[in-house]
């Protein structure tokens, strides 16, 4: 008997645990899961984000001839600063000075006749006074006679002041204050407007007033405000930050790039910037308006889908959303939210709409 009570005491002991470790493992499937909840709220997440730009002349244009001529003289070279409307080379046609001349001839010419012309149509009038001693033919043949001399002399006097306006444009002058960058030109070169599909004379570049250009990414435009400034740096001053203001913007998002073109203006009353250069722009970008603002860890996306899930009444809501900004953690929400919402702080795909839930 002894000996059968030892040998079923042990399968005993076996069964007795085997039953509580069942009865834990029911009641352990039993427990319910408890999901943890936070509110939606309002906020403008900073975004911190560097882009390419480059740097310009405010005012920057090529130099041409207007009429065909030779360099005589040159009066500036690159890097000389020059002001608005100083001479800055002077070009020679001896065939345009000669019609000059002849222009002037024929002006004066025709200016004499028709002085004479008109002095004998006054005369007759007078005469006319006095009835029968002069023919209303003659009176009426010095009258187109007189409009023929006035035309002839106007007409000269048109073609002598265009041909003063060719001969100014010997003289060349700068048209707004600026650097000169370029000099392709030596005395004695033929230039002409035939040849304006290649080098300009000289290029003059406003230096004192830069532009700073940048392509923003169209998911940023609304966050670029006129006269907010803009840090940036360049590489031939590493240590030194630059600032500028927002000036203009395209207001036209480029199709290939989805970006649009921001202008930055820059007072570089220093001297130290130069047209060219390349430029490491520091962006902080916020909405104007306030967003819905959740932890990116309330936000699941699936192949088909982006959203977040809302309690309502201890059940599921799955709620579509499209993102914004993030920073920090946070990210900005669009769709069917509001702010004090009641958001589930992780969203998986396996809670499905209408879930009954446990929260916390």
């Amino acid at each position: 008997m002894k000996k059968y009570i030892k040998i079923l005491l042990p399968i005993l002991t076996i069964i007795l645990l085997y039953s509580c470790g069942s009865d834990k493992n029911k009641k352990d499937d039993k427990k319910e899961v408890s999901y943890k909840t936070i509110k939606a709220e309002e906020g403008q997440p900073l975004v911190k984000i560097s882009l390419p730009g480059e740097l310009t002349g405010y005012y920057e244009t090529g130099i041409y001839p207007k009429v065909n001529s030779y360099v005589k003289t040159i009066k500036v070279d690159i890097g000389d600063k020059v002001t608005k409307g100083q001479l800055i080379a002077e070009l020679e046609a001896p065939e345009l000075s000669s019609k000059l001349n002849e222009g002037y001839s024929k002006y004066k010419a025709t200016e004499a006749v028709f002085l004479n012309s008109k002095g004998k149509y006054i005369r007759l009038l007078q005469t006319n006074k006095t009835q029968g001693a002069v023919s209303p033919y003659d009176l009426d043949l010095e009258r187109s006679t007189v409009i023929s001399d006035s035309l002839g002399y106007i007409a000269s006097e048109a073609n002598y002041h265009s041909l003063q306006e060719l001969v100014s444009y010997l003289k060349i002058t700068a048209p707004f204050d600026g650097v000169i960058t370029e000099r392709n030109i030596s005395p004695g070169a033929f230039v002409g407007p035939s040849e304006r599909n290649t080098q300009a004379m000289l290029v003059i570049k406003n230096e004192s007033v830069l532009r700073l250009r940048i392509s923003v990414p169209e998911k940023y435009v609304s966050g670029i405000k006129k006269d907010q400034e803009i840090a940036f740096n360049v590489s031939a001053y590493p240590d030194k930050k630059f600032t500028g203001k927002v000036s203009r913007a395209a207001s036209n998002i480029n199709t290939e790039l989805r970006s649009e073109v921001i202008e930055i203006e820059v007072n570089n009353k220093e001297g130290l910037l130069l047209p060219g250069m390349y430029a490491k722009v520091d962006l902080n970008l916020s909405r104007s308006e306030k967003a819905v603002v959740v932890p990116q860890s309330s936000v699941a996306t699936s192949m088909e889908r982006c959203f977040i899930i809302k309690v309502v009444d201890n059940k599921a809501r799955i709620i579509n959303v499209q993102k914004g900004n993030s920073t920090d953690g946070k990210v900005e929400v669009f769709g069917d939210v509001k702010s004090g919402d009641i958001i589930l702080k992780e969203a998986s795909d396996e809670i499905k709409d209408g879930m009954t839930l446990k929260c916390e």
